[in-house]
């Protein structure tokens, strides 16, 4: 808002009536105009996120829900701008009489001028969201700002996060709707990646690789939290899978932790890429949980950066040699205390 005002100061000059414009404009009530509009905008911008983050909109194609945020956004400058002129008249900061003269006096090139700058700036706004949501959040300010274009090692734990019985399931619903199930139970997983501070990695067939830095990941058993609360998700919409797909999705979860390296990969298809032996680690976790009758494994690694186990039960499960990898590791098996 304020960026328009000021890039467009000269402009406005030539319409300026004396003692009615020219009085307002030099005024704090201008600056009070923008400050209010601004925040009553950010708010109803705010509202529009979540709801649309919330309902079945975000599940369109990516255009289509950047086309309807940027018909709710100009909506929402519209009305933020009808707000601040109500609450004008309201507390009488600003007479009625000298608003309908300044209107009277702005020339459609005006009028079209700003209509075709908040558009521009909406679509921009609405866009740069979209990509850093397509990236997974944080990612693309780390891109810009070259953080990872020469590689760097960071401690992080990966999960590997994969769908139980999934040949099953396949031979029993056919491709498509197997891909259609792939889909609900990634649109389900959203909301609880960004709930746990996790980044999604990669979408591999039905499986989903989660990463977090190590801090992140083990503040508050944010990696452990997120495994549960998904599958307390599929549980609670267990009617909906029901009714479209006839089975009940399931999920089986491989963590490992410690020390990979981030490099920017690739020029026509750029993204980051996790190089290390924790990534391994976690896949092959993943395949063991079916021999070990286990929903979750973890390594040692994790269960030493544990600061507190809270809620949940963690046993020991053996020695095993992991397929390959030369020495043993330590498995462990997470579950809810009853």
């Amino acid at each position: 808002m304020y960026f328009y005002y000021f890039i467009t100061w000269r402009g406005l000059e030539p319409y300026i009536i004396p003692e009615v414009f020219d009085g307002y404009v030099h005024s704090g009530y201008a600056y009070l105009e923008i400050g209010m509009q601004g925040v009553l905008f950010g708010l109803m911008f705010g509202v529009i996120n979540l709801l649309i983050d919330r309902s079945n909109i975000r599940k369109r194609s990516f255009g289509a829900v950047i086309l309807i945020k940027s018909i709710l956004y100009f909506f929402a400058v519209s009305l933020s701008q009808l707000a601040v002129f109500a609450i004008y008249w309201i507390f009488g900061i600003f007479p009625v009489e000298y608003t309908t003269e300044m209107i009277g006096v702005l020339s459609p090139s005006l009028i079209l001028s700003m209509s075709i700058y908040f558009i521009l700036v909406i679509v921009l706004i609405n866009f740069v969201l979209h990509i850093n949501r397509k990236f997974g959040y944080g990612i693309l300010l780390s891109m810009l700002t070259g953080k990872y274009h020469k590689p760097r090692k960071e401690r992080r734990i990966f999960m590997f996060l994969d769908m139980k019985d999934s040949t099953g399931n396949v031979q029993y619903l056919g491709h498509v709707m197997y891909s259609r199930l792939i889909q609900s139970c990634i649109h389900d997983l959203t909301d609880i990646v960004t709930r746990y501070r996790a980044q999604v990695y990669q979408y591999v067939g039905d499986e989903v690789v989660l990463s977090w830095k190590t801090s992140t990941g083990i503040k508050d058993l944010n990696f452990i939290n997120l495994y549960f609360a998904y599958m307390q998700r599929l549980q609670d919409r267990k009617d909906f899978y029901q009714k479209y797909y006839r089975t009940q999705p399931e999920f089986k979860a491989g963590v490992a932790e410690g020390t990979v390296t981030v490099a920017e990969v690739g020029d026509i298809k750029r993204e980051l890429a996790y190089h290390g032996e924790v990534l391994h680690t976690a896949a092959r976790l993943e395949k063991l949980c079916n021999n070990l009758n286990s929903k979750v494994l973890i390594t040692e690694e994790v269960l030493n950066q544990m600061e507190s186990r809270g809620e949940y039960h963690i046993s020991f499960l053996g020695k095993f040699q992991l397929r390959g990898k030369v020495r043993m590791d330590n498995v462990y098996g997470v579950s809810r205390k009853e």
